[in-house]
């Protein structure tokens, strides 16, 4: 049975009244055939008993239409009295009523009245009740499936059907099982049991996953809270059923979020115990040294924050380019492509344009005012793989020279390409530096 069949069925009370008039046309009709069979039975009553015929048209009034129905019934009904005592046809039939007569039928159609009206009224209650519970159920966001001591599904709401892919007929008098993972399914059945045996209101299967078996046999994550109750005069269990779907994916990007920061924090402080033991090397004062430590960790800085915006992910490598290039952009043309990159990959570009614009600076085309540089960005393709293509190119400063010192600023430059299957080449020549980059482009993407 429906929820809507067991409930809607009790509203009947309530709908017998919707029309007043129609109700006092039944009291009217009840009346007029009490009065009929009174004067048909006219000789076999004898006097005293008026009203014997009339009660009967109370009761029906007060059930079709209540207490002042069932009043208004019982004056009608004093009234058809006096009619059919005063025919001149049935004198003799019809004695005049005694006080006593006429006192029990008030009295007892007052009675009967105002049991029926009781009684009414109380159905009426519950079926309100009942109306409210199941709007309540049939409303619910949730998936309520109610099953019997013999784990027959009897009932379910709509957000059921959705959650499973049935139709409620299709579920109705079906083992609860069919909504159960097949190789779960046994052992459900001992589960069960085993409740029904000492229900009480728990949730289902604390501690574990649990998964509910939809239709076309796909399935989902769910929660189940179980209460006891009585349906149709018998024994069920109330099953509220949650697809925590969301909750669970919500629950695995946090916990990639946490491992992923923990990745990534790890790689910074890593980055910076390496840049602090390459600045302070040999040959470099304390001043010098805390200067470019200071510039070094507020690149990484910065970097980070642009990281940060982006979420990790789809960085515009023009966007770092202007941070490194710093105040240095009336002397720095940039052109070409410009791709969104990778963390690790940003961070790396980072760092070569930082070093960069300090070479330049100190000893090329940046160290003087007519000095320039231009950024040359493109996609290439080698034998069906793609490449971008990074070259710094500097024009109007002092010649390059050729260092033997190989320091942090060398490693960046030529080893950092490496760590992701690129390559990466300096031309030191009359009017300035040549740097040319060239990396994978699936391995920075």
């Amino acid at each position: 049975m429906s929820i809507e069949t067991a409930l809607g069925a009790r509203l009947s009370p309530m709908a017998r009244r919707r029309n007043p008039w129609a109700a006092y046309g039944v009291a009217l009709a009840a009346v007029m055939i009490a009065a009929w069979i009174r004067w048909s039975a006219a000789g076999a009553l004898g006097a005293g008993v008026h009203f014997i015929t009339f009660l009967p048209a109370v009761l029906i009034a007060a059930v079709a239409g209540g207490f002042w129905v069932g009043l208004f019934a019982m004056a009608a009904s004093m009234a058809a009295i006096g009619l059919l005592v005063q025919s001149s046809s049935f004198a003799g039939a019809f004695e005049p009523p005694t006080a006593a007569a006429l006192f029990a039928f008030a009295f007892a159609s007052v009675a009967v009245a105002a049991v029926v009206s009781f009684f009414e009224q109380t159905i009426d209650r519950i079926a309100a009740q009942a109306h409210n519970q199941h709007s309540l159920i049939e409303s619910a966001p949730n998936g309520i499936v109610i099953v019997d001591a013999g784990g027959k599904i009897i009932g379910l709401n709509h957000s059921a059907e959705g959650l499973f892919g049935y139709e409620r007929a299709e579920l109705l008098g079906k083992g609860v099982e069919i909504l159960v993972p097949a190789q779960v399914a046994r052992a459900h059945v001992g589960l069960r049991e085993k409740f029904q045996q000492a229900p009480e209101t728990r949730a289902m299967g604390a501690g574990r996953d649990l998964s509910g078996r939809r239709k076309d046999g796909s399935e989902f994550p769910l929660e189940i809270g179980l209460n006891p109750i009585e349906w149709d005069g018998q024994r069920a269990v109330l099953a509220t059923v949650t697809d925590i779907t969301e909750r669970k994916q919500h629950e695995e990007r946090q916990a990639i979020l946490a491992r992923e920061l923990e990745h990534r924090v790890g790689n910074i402080f890593a980055v910076i115990l390496a840049t602090i033991r390459r600045t302070l090397t040999r040959g470099r004062n304390v001043v010098e040294a805390a200067q470019i430590l200071t510039q070094r960790v507020q690149l990484m800085a910065d970097a980070h924050a642009v990281l940060s915006e982006s979420m990790f992910k789809n960085i515009p490598l023009n966007k770092l380019i202007d941070i490194g290039v710093g105040s240095f952009k009336d002397q720095v043309t940039s052109k070409g492509v410009d791709i969104a990159v990778n963390a690790r990959a940003a961070q790396a570009i980072s760092f070569v344009v930082h070093e960069l614009v300090t070479n330049a600076v100190k000893h090329g085309a940046l160290s003087s005012p007519r000095g320039a540089v231009a950024i040359e960005k493109e996609i290439e393709t080698i034998d069906g793989q793609s490449f971008f293509v990074f070259q710094w190119s500097e024009s109007g400063g002092p010649p390059a020279v050729a260092t033997t010192r190989k320091g942090f600023g060398s490693f960046i430059l030529l080893e950092t390409p490496r760590q992701f299957g690129g390559e990466a080449e300096m031309d030191f020549g009359e009017k300035g530096l040549t740097y040319r980059l060239r990396l994978p482009l699936e391995a920075i993407r």
